[in-house]
């Protein structure tokens, strides 16, 4: 319950104690919020405490009532709560009673005070208080939503109806909220986000409107330090309910081309909410800070054409089944970083991204499955996985979700080899060659006799495994010799040999030349 504040301003402190204990206030919709001695301390006390009801004692040394009454009048930009005034007077005070009246007091009882007087006078106060505030508040309403539509229209078509009255030494700037990143999938949850809008920005002149499935919020004239703290604090109120980015915020902009500019931008942002997980939300400052989707804010044409997309599916046939089936899980990541960076590059949006996703993934099943028709593969149907794609809001899940189906395919694929165990521990080899790798090691961390292993990893490669491990390191010490300016006895140690002079030996036996006679030549 929203309780009227009460101020009781006498300089008797009897009178004072009498009047917060004669009647019961809380059951009349009110609350003693302070106090006052006298009318300096009252005119301190009504612009600090905002009391809707002052009961002011009208002969007080210093200001009297009517001095209080009088200052109010002409200062009322000053005081802005604009109390109601009830006043307390003797009977020989009455002409004074009367004047207060005049300068616009709700009434006057007199000492001493009569409880049940003081209940009706407070109850007909406060009955009139209630019946303007709701006046006001349909009026603020009404004239909110006429403001909203004139906004909402002038955002679409560029032309401004005269409800706006925008001056050019405006400045705005909006903020737009994504009501379905925030999973909000019905009336009472909208209407939630935007009293709560409402709520935390009060201190600032905004209008907040829906606008296309978002909530629009319109900042005029708003101090920047103070937006950016309540910013913040508006985004940690729906942390719970937010995995990632869920709102993006303008640039300050003058004036009422300024505030179309600053709507463009902030809905030019919006748009890229979906490739911001880490952050609450997003500001141009932060976009042009992340390099791979910085160029999206660019006005310039999209690095990868969006019509050509017959190039994101080509990998599939030839590459991608390569390495399903060597079980290569290196060159499947890098494969998705390529398909990564060649959506964002695409300029393609939300929708279209989610599309080609959805159509790799069944592809790439479907390929595997006609190049292998007498294998059983243990993974998830493709198709129902795109209504759960579908659904996802930002890039990084569609990736995961796309990266995880085609490393369940590998991994369904050497799981039904019977060369299953040697795909996954040449794999391993290749990702720890620089460690110190042993048959018995491998044997151990797959779960089979290091014998065994050895025998099958012969038949399967053609040479043994110690043979295998240095031509693995070799051809990596060959890339760096070729591309860093580090020592040879560095080389050494980064491909996994103890010794350099060991190291010399192998890398002879395997190329014929020396490591710096390789270099000379620029390799072979």
């Amino acid at each position: 319950m929203q309780y009227l504040n009460v101020l009781i301003v006498d300089d008797e402190p009897i009178v004072r104690k009498g009047i917060r204990n004669i009647i019961d206030w809380e059951k009349l919709g009110c609350k003693i919020c302070a106090e006052a001695a006298d009318g300096e301390e009252a005119l301190v006390k009504i612009i600090s405490e905002r009391p809707d009801i002052v009961l002011l004692d009208i002969t007080m040394r210093g200001l009297s009532g009517i001095d209080v009454l009088k200052e109010v009048q002409s200062r009322k930009e000053k005081y802005v709560s604009h109390p109601a005034f009830l006043i307390l007077s003797g009977y020989s005070d009455f002409s004074y009673a009367q004047s207060a009246v005049n300068l616009g007091a709700k009434g006057y009882i007199t000492k001493p005070i009569d409880e049940d007087i003081l209940e009706e006078k407070i109850k007909e106060i406060a009955s009139d208080i209630k019946k303007n505030m709701a006046l006001e508040t349909f009026r603020g309403k009404v004239e909110s939503e006429n403001k909203a539509e004139s906004f909402s229209h002038f955002f679409q078509t560029g032309r401004m109806s005269g409800e706006l009255d925008i001056q050019e030494s405006d400045t705005f700037k909006i903020a737009i909220v994504s009501a379905s990143r925030l999973c909000l999938d019905n009336q009472v949850q909208s209407n939630a986000l935007k009293t709560a809008v409402d709520e935390v920005f009060e201190f600032a002149e905004h209008i907040s409107f829906y606008m296309n499935s978002n909530l629009v919020v319109v900042f005029k004239n708003a101090e920047m330090s103070a937006l950016k703290l309540y910013i913040n604090r508006f985004s940690s109120r729906f942390s719970d309910k937010a995995e990632g980015a869920f709102f993006a915020i303008s640039s300050f902009f003058k004036g009422k081309e300024g505030a179309l500019k600053a709507y463009k931008e902030a809905l030019l942002l919006s748009h890229l909410l979906f490739f911001f997980k880490d952050k609450a939300f997003i500001t141009s400052e932060i976009v042009k800070e992340t390099d791979d989707v910085a160029c999206r804010l660019a006005e310039k044409a999209p690095l990868v054409k969006s019509d050509n997309r017959a190039e994101f599916f080509d990998c599939i046939e030839k590459e991608l089944m390569a390495y399903i089936e060597i079980y290569d899980l290196q060159k499947i990541q890098a494969l998705l970083a390529e398909k990564k960076k060649w959506l964002i590059d695409s300029f393609l949006d939300e929708t279209e991204i989610k599309k080609l996703c959805m159509a790799f993934i069944v592809d790439s099943q479907n390929a595997l499955k006609m190049k292998h028709p007498e294998k059983e593969f243990d993974t998830v149907a493709a198709i129902d996985l795109v209504h759960f794609l579908d659904s996802q809001n930002y890039f990084a899940d569609v990736m995961k979700i796309m990266g995880d189906f085609i490393y369940s395919l590998s991994e369904s694929f050497s799981g039904n080899s019977s060369n299953s165990t040697i795909l996954k521990v040449i794999q391993y080899i290749k990702a720890n060659y620089a460690s110190e790798l042993r048959l018995e090691l491998l044997g151990d961390l797959f779960n089979c006799n290091s014998a065994y292993l050895g025998k099958k990893f012969r038949a399967y490669t053609g040479v043994s495994f110690n043979t295998y491990l240095d031509i693995i390191r070799i051809e990596e010490a060959k890339k760096l010799i070729l591309s860093s300016d580090m020592k040879i006895y560095e080389i050494a140690t980064v491909v996994g040999y103890n010794t350099s002079d060991y190291f010399y030996l192998k890398f002879r036996k395997h190329t014929g030349f020396t490591p710096k006679e390789f270099k000379a030549q620029g390799g072979v």
